[in-house]
């Protein structure tokens, strides 16, 4: 659309900010409440299409269930000329991958920072209910004050009330970013979603993603089969606590991964901690790595990436060899693990074929869930007049969040942590979690801010300046040049604004290094002709040093015969002036050498 179209005569198109497979986003401003907005409109050749649209209720449902400080908010939805559309709030900044291409490296307490904000972002959304599914660098914003926003719940998947995935969906999401298990047709869930979290912080800390390949079912065995690089064969200087939390976050088995987001924030949070500075590499309890079983892409498509089928062996012929071994009785895992493929995709080819398989495990396992769901009844029944949910006071004032947390009859006590992101004394978060259902009278603990994380400098000077840049770079703390002429060797550091052993606040306080710019230099004139003292005189005036050597000359006694170097525009004062004068008397054969 041109700049200057009026969508539902309120909105006025700005310019065209994005735009994919299925919507056209714009910056346009709302004429009514005087503001930027971003407005997505479904593409037109796709309007009509069932999918486009369920996707994009999706995404709007979704972000209307969602408040959160770092997730983009819904304005409006309606309909132009019959194409649906969006309003939502507009980040003035840029999105992750572009923010990691223009700013790598980026500071580990900056990618902490960054990384604390999507997870609160994607915590309140698996509180509501909702798996993003989806989660990659694209859809993550960060506006000029460093702010993360977190956008595109088009694909978003509701759970029920029991925590499981409503509804048959596809595997859909990004390559890059989907989980083992996600890739092999299993439902999406808060632990694949955390699988996409690891995957980020990886990309955060090496600008690129773990696992590449020429096809999508390439990158998808890599997922499923390769261990996840460590970001320390990179940078051999991050925290071993920081590479932890990548391969904590992106193990194999899902059972081997944080069990919430809120668990890897803490987790996160002090892993650049001088206290956890000695910690080993995080290896997953699980010993028995889930096999890889190649997707089946005619069933399970991937949002990016075009998959091409490349099998070992023919399809066909994996289809023989299921339908071989089932006449002969072997049990469905037992053939799946044969012919490299998922139990779903035998019992489907058994189905097909008219060849009858044991469902006992199956009976069994459907009675097993049956039992735990009218147990969950029973003691939902007895534990809603015993238990209480904790209220969310997060980034409350201490008083006010006692004064409701002691209202709803908790006992309250209190501790600190460091935050960027949450004013000093401020509540950060409540353990053990806001929304969580406890025993009433239980006692619970605010943690409050203390403020960003100070580090402790070093005595830089003595060093050159790159590498003191790079020390301080490090630790988050910007820095400035200031350069001064010295004999000392040029950059050498020569001060900082900073005394050694004083504690600073990177996000507030910057360090400026004065460094060598080696000596003065002078204009040096042509003295041959002046006087002895003329030529002092200049030397004085300029902090030259000269040295003179007499020679017979018939000229007036101290006139400058010639001098070494000659003449130049670039004369460093470190260096002495040769001037040879005349002695006054050509008859004469003595010499002798002053100093001045």
């Amino acid at each position: 659309m041109e700049k200057g179209t009026m969508i539902d005569s309120r909105y006025e198109i700005v310019r065209q900010i994005g735009g994919g497979g299925m919507a056209t986003v714009y910056q346009a401003f709302d004429t009514y409440l005087k503001r930027d907005v971003t407005l997505k409109m479904i593409r037109f050749d796709i309007k009509d299409q069932p999918e486009a649209l369920d996707r994009f209720q999706k995404e709007a449902k979704a972000a209307t269930t969602l408040s959160n400080n770092h997730i983009v908010q819904l304005y409006d939805a309606g309909e132009e000329n019959g194409t649906p559309y969006l309003v939502m709030e507009y980040v003035d900044g840029t999105d992750l991958k572009t923010y990691i291409k223009e700013h790598f490296p980026i500071p580990y307490q900056e990618v902490v920072d960054i990384m604390e904000q999507v997870l609160d972002a994607v915590s309140a959304a698996h509180k509501a209910g909702i798996i993003h599914r989806d989660l990659k660098p694209q859809n993550i914003l960060i506006n000029q004050d460093g702010q993360v926003k977190i956008t595109d719940f088009g694909i978003a998947l509701a759970q029920n009330k029991f925590g499981t995935a409503m509804g048959n969906e596809p595997v859909i999401g990004s390559i890059h970013y989907l989980a083992p298990e996600v890739t092999r047709g299993q439902v999406a869930s808060e632990k694949s979603d955390i699988y996409a979290l690891g995957v980020i912080l990886y990309q955060l800390l090496t600008a690129q993603v773990p696992y590449q390949g020429d096809s999508a079912d390439r990158v998808a065995y890599q997922h499923a089969e390769v261990p996840m690089p460590y970001v320390k064969d990179f940078d051999p200087d991050v925290p071993q606590p920081l590479e932890n939390v990548i391969l904590r976050a992106t193990a194999k088995d899902a059972t081997d991964r944080y069990f919430s987001t809120e668990a890897m924030a803490d987790d996160l949070k002090t892993s650049l901690s001088k206290r956890r500075a000695s910690e080993g590499r995080f290896a997953p309890e699980t010993s028995d790595e889930t096999k890889l079983v190649t997707p089946d892409w005619t069933t399970h498509p991937y949002v990016e990436d075009e998959p091409e089928e490349t099998p070992e062996t023919p399809k066909d012929d994996v289809k023989s060899r299921i339908v071989e071994y089932g006449k002969k009785g072997y049990s469905v895992k037992e053939i799946a693990e044969q012919v490299d493929r998922t139990p779903k995709f035998v019992r489907q080819v058994l189905d097909e074929n008219g060849i009858k398989y044991k469902t006992k495990t199956k009976w069994f396992v459907f009675g097993f869930i049956v039992v735990l769901i009218l147990a969950g009844i029973g003691a939902y029944g007895y534990g809603s007049s015993n238990y209480v949910k904790i209220p969310d006071v997060t980034n409350m004032s201490e008083s006010s969040a006692k004064d409701k947390l002691e209202s709803a009859g908790f006992d309250v006590s209190t501790t600190t942590t460091t935050s960027k992101t949450v004013s000093k004394g401020d509540v950060v978060k409540v353990k053990p979690g806001s929304g969580k259902v406890v025993k009433k009278g239980s006692s619970v603990k605010l943690v409050l801010s203390s403020g960003n994380e100070t580090v402790r400098l070093s005595d830089y000077t003595g060093l050159s300046y790159s590498e003191a840049a790079g020390q301080l770079n490090k630790l988050g703390i910007t820095v400035k040049k200031k350069k001064e002429n010295n004999a000392a060797p040029k950059d050498q550091v020569l001060e900082q604004s900073k005394d050694a052993g004083s504690e600073i606040d990177p996000s507030e306080e910057e360090v400026t290094l004065t460094v060598s710019d080696g000596p003065k230099t002078v204009n040096l004139p042509d003295l041959t002709g002046k006087s002895q003292q003329d030529a002092i005189n200049w030397a004085n005036q300029n902090q030259v040093s000269l040295s003179f050597n007499v020679k017979d000359s018939a000229k007036p006694y101290g006139t400058v015969l010639s001098q070494s170097p000659s003449q130049t525009d670039k004369f460093s004062i470190d260096q002495t002036l040769q001037l040879t004068i005349s002695s006054g008397n050509a008859s004469s054969s003595d010499s002798s050498t002053k100093q001045a």
